[in-house]
C-alpha cells in the first residue's frame, strides 16, 4: 500500500510540474495566445493519454477496477490545472468558453478507462514485456520531445510493478533513472534559461 501511495504522489508531482513548466508562454497579453497554449498542451496530453489507455486496455491492465480508477484520477488532474489555468489567465467570455469545451472533451476522454474497464481482457505474460518496451519507444520519442518522457516514465513504473521477469524489471528501471534523469535535467534546463 505505502509503494503505491508513493508511485501515486509521484506520479502527481511529475504531471504538476509538467502543466507547470509552460507558465512563461502564458505571459503573453493576448487571449488567443492563451487559448492555443492551452488548447495545444490539453489537446496533447489527451491523445497521448487516449494512447495509454489504448496500450493499456489491450494489454489487459484494465481488469483490475482498481488501476483503470487510479488512471482515471490521474487523467483528470491536467483538465482540472487547465480550467483552473483558464479562470485566471484568460479574460472574457468567449475565450473562456472555448477552452471549457476543450477541457469537457478532455474529462470525457479521460473517463474512458472506466467504461473499458468493464470489457477488460485478461493480461498475458507478454503484458509486462510489452509495456516496457513501449516505455522504451516513448523514452527515446522522449528525447525529441521532452514531455512524452513522463508518459516513458508512467509506462515503466506499470511495467516494473508487475510479475515479470528480470530482465523485464531491468528494461524497466533503466527506463526509469533515464527518464527521471532527462527530466530533471530538462527542469534545470528550464529554470536556468527562465
Amino acid at each position: 500500500m505505502n509503494r503505491t501511495q508513493n508511485r501515486f504522489k509521484a506520479t502527481l508531482c511529475l504531471l504538476f510540474s509538467s502543466v507547470l513548466a509552460p507558465m512563461p508562454a502564458f505571459a503573453f497579453q493576448s487571449d488567443t495566445t492563451n487559448i492555443l497554449m492551452l488548447a495545444i498542451s490539453l489537446g496533447g496530453f489527451c491523445f497521448f493519454n487516449l494512447l495509454l489507455t489504448g496500450l493499456f486496455y489491450f494489454t489487459g491492465k484494465y481488469q483490475s477496477k482498481r488501476f483503470a480508477k487510479i488512471h482515471t484520477l490521474i487523467s483528470l488532474i491536467p483538465a482540472l490545472l487547465t480550467f483552473i489555468m483558464a479562470m485566471i489567465y484568460i479574460e472574457g467570455v468567449g475565450a473562456i468558453s472555448l477552452n471549457i469545451g476543450v477541457i469537457i472533451v478532455s474529462i470525457a476522454l479521460s473517463l474512458l478507462p472506466i467504461q473499458l474497464s468493464h470489457s477488460a481482457k485478461a493480461p498475458t505474460e507478454n503484458t509486462p514485456l510489452i509495456l516496457a518496451q513501449v516505455a522504451l519507444l516513448f523514452m527515446v520519442v522522449g528525447y525529441y520531445t521532452a514531455p512524452l518522457t513522463i508518459f516513458a516514465i508512467a509506462i515503466a513504473h506499470v511495467a516494473a510493478s508487475g510479475r515479470s521477469s528480470l530482465g523485464v524489471k531491468l528494461l524497466s528501471y533503466a527506463t526509469l533513472i533515464t527518464g527521471y534523469s532527462y527530466l530533471g535535467y530538462w527542469a534545470y534546463q528550464i529554470t536556468l534559461h527562465s
